[in-house]
């Protein structure tokens, strides 16, 4: 292994093996009839999505002289650019959409288009918070900033006094933030947290300012000098994109991980966990229980997490038939499985903010 790579945590061997043996067994069953239909329908979807916000864009430009109809298409977009993250880019990263690995890695690609580098997203995403949910130091999708602390154990300063608070000013700056800090600090800070576990190849430094200055091209120069279209009407339908996306997003993304519910284990010393992998996944993931047309097709079943945290190369079309399985399951075998209404869930994110404001002992570092 590499110097610079760092010893990994590791889990308690139990029962998991047996346990997901018989899971995985289960689950084939209950979507083995479906299984050549459903993927079909979420590859048309796929090409769908992309296909209608590139003409979404490329329609904005032509219809600039109304301001009010060129901003309200720039808040469609940031609609569209969540879900196509969920319905696309999370799944391709998981190789869920296309039987071809180099299909799933040409989709992928959207992401760098949409200003998100894809490569050491993927990264974070799989090897990073798959593993280690909710492990301080390990869950990149929870990377301490200094503005905020959602890990009860760590260190407090003035500013978490009112993160309760200011968290309604900085979570609209999530994507912002994610375009123009989060990729480079990731490929530059010495010690950002992805390079515990990976070596960044030089080519993806190429990638990451090629992609970046294409869409600086494509966002800001072809508007602004091709379509002569004002700066600041440029600048403000980008912001009403980015705002739109940032609080669709997070009203998302939080919920399964970030909340009261859910446990946030610290790291022992010899980084020996106390629970098995599976255990681990259970306390530190929560379901929404909502089932409905909008989280089906819309949010790509990504309220059926603890499914998806347990067989990650799942089709999310198949997340909900997995899910009563695991439920089912973990009645069965006295295995925790928490689910909650949506209000309910961002209420347990509001409340786990709260109280770590007022207990003195960031939030989402893709936030800030």
């Amino acid at each position: 292994m590499d110097k610079k790579l760092q010893e990994k945590p590791k889990f308690r061997r139990s029962q998991d093996i047996n346990h997901l043996r018989r899971l995985s067994k289960r689950i084939h069953d209950e979507i083995k009839p479906d299984h050549p239909k459903g993927l079909f329908w979420i590859q048309i979807k796929s090409v769908t999505l992309i296909l209608l916000y590139i003409s979404l864009f490329a329609f904005a430009q032509t219809v600039a002289n109304n301001t009010a109809l060129y901003l309200f298409i720039f808040f469609v977009l940031g609609l569209l650019m969540v879900f196509i993250f969920l319905n696309i880019i999370h799944e391709v990263s998981h190789d869920n959409i296309f039987k071809s690995k180099k299909l799933n890695r040409l989709f992928l690609y959207f992401f760098d288009i949409l200003g998100v580098n894809s490569y050491i997203w993927k990264l974070r995403h799989r090897i990073m918070h798959h593993n280690y949910p909710n492990i301080n130091g390990w869950d990149t999708d929870i990377e301490q900033s200094p503005l905020f602390k959602i890990y009860p154990d760590a260190p407090h300063s003035k500013p978490h006094d009112y993160q309760h608070i200011l968290m309604f000013l900085l979570y609209p700056t999530y994507v912002f933030n994610w375009l123009i800090v989060r990729d480079f600090k990731d490929f530059f800070k010495t010690d950002s947290m992805i390079k515990k576990a990976v070596i960044i190849p030089k080519i993806e430094y190429f990638k990451l300012f090629s992609f970046k200055f294409f869409y600086l091209f494509y966002m800001f120069i072809i508007p602004v000098f091709v379509f002569s279209i004002p700066f600041s009407q440029v600048f403000l339908g980008f912001f009403i994109l980015t705002l739109t996306a940032s609080i669709f997003s997070l009203i998302i993304l939080l919920p399964p991980h970030a909340n009261i519910d859910n446990e946030f284990p610290e790291l022992p010393s010899d980084l020996n966990m106390p629970s098995s992998w599976l255990e681990h996944q259970l306390k530190t993931t929560s379901d929404i229980n909502t089932n409905n047309w909008i989280t089906r097709n819309l949010m790509a079943n990504f309220n059926f997490h603890v499914a998806h945290h347990i067989v990650p190369n799942l089709s999310n079309i198949y997340l909900g038939k997995a899910t009563k399985v695991i439920k089912d399951y973990a009645k069965e075998n006295n295995l925790p499985y928490k689910s909650h209404s949506m209000w309910k869930a961002l209420n347990n994110h509001y409340q786990l903010v709260k109280r770590n404001a007022l207990t003195k002992t960031a939030i989402l570092e893709e936030t800030f």
